[in-house]
């Protein structure tokens, strides 16, 4: 075994440089959320099976893809990259501390590892795009930007994979709220390379936050045949684009795409039932009879019971499950995550103490109409919601069942309050400002709900 340069210039163990060129289809594949990523690192480990980066990268992709049956088989890769990288480089031997870090269910651990590595070795595309994502997974939004800022100043558009770094930097710059910066970086990546949904996702971001629906939607449609072979991910794209349909009041349509191009089949992995229960949520609370749709959901759900990752994957499964006719799964569910909460030692467990039972415990209780208790479970929580993970358009559906919650157990002041900060916060919202005439009419304030009509009739037109 030698070393032979990667892509980017990065020395990597290996049995030729044809191994190496094969682990560079690799990383571009996981890089791009392309289908065919997984067959593409069993391509490497084939070629090459004493190449530790090749066992890294498929111990990190197990350990993403977030199943059950992933995470048992993780620990066989990081003792196969364990083994191989003794006779590694500095480098590939930080990134196995890395992944038996994260096997341990120590998140934090594992960013400092790969933030590290990303000091000496900026160019590092495989350590940067797991923190970023690891950044992203535990809600710490504004390392997820710096990280990106850290970096970038040592790449150039000459350098292979430059416009994944940049779409990243997009994605952490929306999150953080620098929109215009946002949008240019996103595009720019797509420039680059239009088959880089993370940064065609950046942009749709941009346009969800801003109150922009039509140009979020042609933006999708320019890029759709592009990114249709890039799996769940393509999915939630889709679902994105269902969010735009939403904010012009076109539900009819929402439910045709969530039929045709979100939920097509029954589906395991997490995203998509995230994607399926927060949308079915969000039809629900405005008054749309999804019929029965829940079900299919909540049958994938029921079977995660007891299996704890990440509670923001556990909350879309308690909507799923809570209406859809599983309460009693939904009640082991609570009870597992109790127990977890209090004997694991793992990243997630406070997290899922502090916000995820509390949330999942408001949840239960809004689906059995105690919505007073739902408020008084949200109220305290509210502003630590994003370290669930996620983005702000993901974690908007439990702002929005706040509201519900608070005007359906009669609290108007509040209500009036929450919406208003809403409608500051997102003034080309037409259905917030649809809520907000709804809410302040019912609080006797028949002058500021014609305000509020006026202005959802403007936005509509």
């Amino acid at each position: 075994m030698r070393t032979y340069p990667d892509a980017r210039g990065l020395p990597l163990t290996a049995v030729a440089a044809s191994a190496v060129a094969a682990y560079d289809r690799a990383i571009d594949a996981y890089l791009a959320s392309a289908a065919d990523t997984g067959a593409r690192v069993e391509a490497v480990i084939l070629a090459d099976p004493g190449m530790p980066m090749a066992h890294c990268l498929e111990g990190y992709l197990l350990i993403l893809a977030g199943l059950p049956d992933t995470l048992r088989r993780a620990p066989a890769s990081l003792s196969a990259a364990r083994r191989r990288a003794e006779a590694g480089t500095a480098r590939e031997r930080a990134h196995v501390d890395a992944l038996a870090a994260w096997c341990a269910g120590d998140i934090r651990g594992t960013i400092d590892r790969l933030e590290a590595i990303l000091v000496e070795h900026p160019r590092d595309i495989l350590a940067f795009r797991i923190a970023h994502y690891l950044h992203f997974f535990i809600g710490d939004l504004f390392q997820m930007r710096d990280s990106a800022a850290r970096v970038i100043a040592r790449w150039d558009e000459s350098v292979p994979g430059y416009g994944y770094v940049l779409g990243c930097r997009a994605f952490g710059l929306e999150e953080t709220g620098d929109l215009a910066a946002a949008e240019r970086d996103g595009m720019r990546a797509i420039e680059i390379n239009e088959h880089d949904i993370w940064a065609g996702h950046a942009v749709a971001h941009v346009f969800e936050t801003a109150g922009r629906p039509l140009e979020g939607i042609a933006w999708i449609d320019r890029y759709r045949s592009a990114w249709e072979g890039h799996g769940t991910f393509a999915r939630h794209l889709l679902w994105h684009r269902c969010l735009y349909f939403l904010e012009m009041e076109k539900h009819d349509a929402v439910l045709d795409q969530y039929d045709t191009l979100v939920w097509t089949a029954s589906s395991e992995d997490n995203l998509d039932v995230a994607n399926a229960a927060s949308l079915l949520m969000r039809l629900e609370m405005l008054g749309v009879d999804v019929g029965r749709r829940w079900e299919a959901v909540a049958e994938v759900s029921a079977g995660r019971v007891g299996f704890h990752n990440r509670p923001f994957n556990d909350a879309h499964m308690m909507l799923a499950m809570v209406h859809g006719s599983r309460r009693n799964s939904a009640a082991r569910m609570l009870e597992e995550m109790r127990h977890y909460a209090s004997t694991a030692t793992t990243t997630v467990a406070p997290i899922m103490r502090e916000i995820g039972v509390p949330l999942c415990e408001a949840i239960t209780a809004y689906a059995e109409g105690a919505f007073g208790r739902a408020v008084d479970l949200m109220m305290p929580i509210r502003y630590r919601w994003y370290v669930l993970g996620g983005s702000w358009a993901q974690r908007d559906v439990f702002q929005r069942m706040l509201i519900e919650a608070a005007f359906a157990a009669g609290r108007l002041p509040l209500a009036r309050a929450l919406l208003a900060e809403r409608v500051a916060v997102m003034p080309r919202s037409l259905p917030s400002w649809r809520r907000y005439a709804t809410v302040l009419d019912a609080a006797g304030d028949p002058a500021a709900a014609s305000a509020a009509r006026r202005e959802a009739d403007r936005l509509a037109a």
